[in-house]
């Protein structure tokens, strides 16, 4: 069995309004997804209940955060959002046990163009047997990296984590993220982390597939891919 995960933290003053994430939110739940094939399962909580956030107060320091062209998307809150993510794949897992594989897809990924539900079918179908953790990418090695802006070595909107690895997977993004908000004092992109987490953990079973911010992150994915 497989299931989808996605999460939705509210952020006041977002650009894009709260109805609109909810409005995509639906049109992902409702996807005709055989049941016999996948779980879809979506868990919403408040911004002061993310793990960094918590670090952070706890950390009590200050700290900059990086904002590319887009200062009004990408503030504190936003980071910090995108960084949940691993551990909603763990809260999932602790609560579908018989599940194998989880599938973190983003709450407004019906936003993308070439976005189905046959497309989604076709997807969950070709993972549910995945043993590496998959996830999509623009930028093929060798890249650039610049923490002042996003690094799309990875997607970010969908990785696909057998159960074997979602513990493992959770701590070391959270490690990531610590290790490098020590080093720096800035806070980023959820995507620089995982760029980050390839090149500083080669043990992780992780294997990169090529995408766009489209449906190719699903329609491209091939069952045992290469790393």
């Amino acid at each position: 069995m497989i299931a989808v995960v996605t999460g939705f933290v509210p952020i006041p003053d977002h650009p894009r309004p709260e109805a609109e994430y909810r409005k995509l939110g639906e049109r992902l739940l409702s996807a005709q997804v055989p049941q016999s094939d996948a779980v879809l399962m979506a868990m919403e909580m408040k911004l002061t209940d993310c793990w960094l956030y918590q670090w952070l107060e706890w950390r009590g320091q200050d700290f900059t955060h990086s904002v590319s062209d887009n200062p009004k998307k990408n503030t504190p809150a936003y980071h910090i959002v995108q960084s949940q993510k691993s551990e909603l794949l763990m809260e999932a897992a602790r609560s579908h046990p018989s599940t194998d594989v989880f599938v973190w897809i983003d709450f407004g990924i019906f936003n993308l163009k070439g976005m189905s539900d046959q497309v989604l079918i076709d997807f969950l179908r070709r993972a549910k047997d995945e043993q590496s953790i998959a996830i999509p990418g623009c930028w093929s090695l060798p890249y650039k990296y610049d923490d002042a802006h996003p690094c799309w070595r990875f997607c970010g909107g969908v990785m696909v984590v057998p159960r074997e690895h979602v513990i493992e997977f959770d701590l070391a993004m959270k490690q990531e993220y610590i290790s490098h908000i020590r080093k720096t004092g800035n806070l980023s992109w959820d995507v620089n982390a995982l760029a980050r987490l390839e090149k500083n953990r080669p043990d992780l079973p992780i294997w990169w597939y090529a995408a766009d911010h489209d449906s190719s992150m699903f329609t491209n994915f091939q069952h045992g891919g290469i790393h």
